[in-house]
């Protein structure tokens, strides 16, 4: 796999270099930019032209289905119309000892991927009767935790919503109607849609449409709901995302100025190390044309000057040790350049590709920091 890996990447290399300006052309350390801002609003009109679809960036129909307390907190259970498919389902959490304090800061909490398809965001909120195998997930990547309910317990408005493919959202599969056992399945139906994530990659690349756009345009709409919520105070927005959930934190954070803070864990390292190594990720880490303008940091540094923890993972399985430290000296030096070093802060762990408490715990208290902290 390593060959044919290389040969890949020079197969890439070769055809860059041929038919445009070469690789990462858009990166703010390539020595053509000056002024950061007027590359930052570049950067991201072309992000946006090659990233997103045309729809406009609404929702329709928002509902409360449900509302229920919980730990302390009011939990609704709501959904919303995209322009496409089914409706959209998320939880909403609040405090509800802290809301007549006034409005409190707002997290769109993302979902990861996991191969984890049957639920989107049941993997990190917490529910009633959750099946073993979804603990079993936790257990695994979370500490045991939710840890979208974990930080609205410390006094945030947390908002976690399923994106295409994921829970209320996934396409089902028929062969799965007459297996009655919960469990088993959830774990067939998520060893079977891998199928289902290729298939719709490929049916929307007939459309000039990819998994990347439309998952980006949706954050975008789960933030325009967000910051529509009278609980929530729209000045005070961060976004927190692990692996998938990662690399949709990374393009919500690139493509608007109202993530004011933002958590990126397992989900930073440089694109050509990943394709070197002959990694397989999900389809919405790849976005058409994105190596002739950009590296995954250089997308995540539109950003700037916002702060930004990234936690990387030094035994991280898929985002290669090597391309973390590229992708971390990256962004440092492009914070220092703007002149906001200390609003960048990279922390290597000596763990694998998870999310556990100490950094669940070093998350939370960077996102109080940022959006409590310095309120008043």
């Amino acid at each position: 796999m390593r060959v044919y890996a290389e040969d890949l990447l020079r197969l890439m290399s070769n055809y860059i270099m041929r038919y445009s300006s070469g690789w990462y052309t858009l990166s703010y350390l390539s020595g053509v930019w000056g002024d950061i801002y007027e590359w930052k609003n570049l950067a991201r009109d072309k992000l946006k032209e090659i990233l997103l679809p045309k729809f406009p960036i609404r929702f329709s129909n928002p509902s409360v289905n449900e509302v229920f307390r919980k730990n302390n907190l009011v939990v609704e259970k709501i959904s919303y119309e995209l322009p496409y498919g089914s409706r959209v389902e998320g939880y909403f959490m609040y405090p509800s000892d802290k809301i007549d304090n006034g409005r409190l800061p707002g997290i769109l909490a993302l979902h990861c991927h996991g191969g984890f398809k049957y639920f989107g965001k049941e993997k990190i909120v917490e529910v009633d009767g959750e099946p073993q195998i979804l603990r079993n997930f936790k257990d695994k990547l979370y500490s045991g935790r939710s840890w979208a309910t974990e930080l609205a317990k410390r006094g945030f408005a947390v908002l976690a919503v399923d994106v295409l493919l994921f829970g209320s959202r996934r396409i089902e599969v028929s062969n799965l109607a007459e297996v009655t056992d919960l469990d088993d399945k959830i774990k067939k139906y998520n060893e079977v849609s891998y199928r289902v994530e290729n298939f719709a990659a490929k049916a929307l690349h007939l459309l000039g449409l990819s998994l990347a756009g439309l998952v980006a345009y949706e954050d975008l709409v789960a933030l325009k709901y967000l910051v529509s919520r009278p609980e929530v105070d729209f000045t005070r927005i961060g976004v927190c995302g692990v692996s998938f959930g990662g690399t949709r934190g990374i393009l919500l954070s690139a493509l608007d100025d109202r993530i004011k803070c933002s958590v990126i864990v397992a989900a930073v390292s440089s694109i050509d190390d990943i394709v070197r190594r002959g990694i397989e990720h999900t389809w919405p880490l790849y976005i058409p044309e994105m190596v002739k303008y950009f590296d995954i940091p250089d997308i995540l540094a539109i950003h700037v000057p916002q702060p930004l923890l990234v936690q990387y993972g030094k035994q991280d399985a898929i985002f290669p040790y090597e391309g973390q430290l590229k992708a971390h000296k990256i962004l440092t030096e492009i914070y220092r350049v703007a002149g906001y070093e200390q609003n960048y802060s990279g922390i290597f762990y000596d763990k694998p590709h998870v999310f556990d408490k100490e950094m669940q715990e070093d998350a939370f208290k960077w996102l109080s920091k940022c959006l409590i902290a310095n309120s008043s």
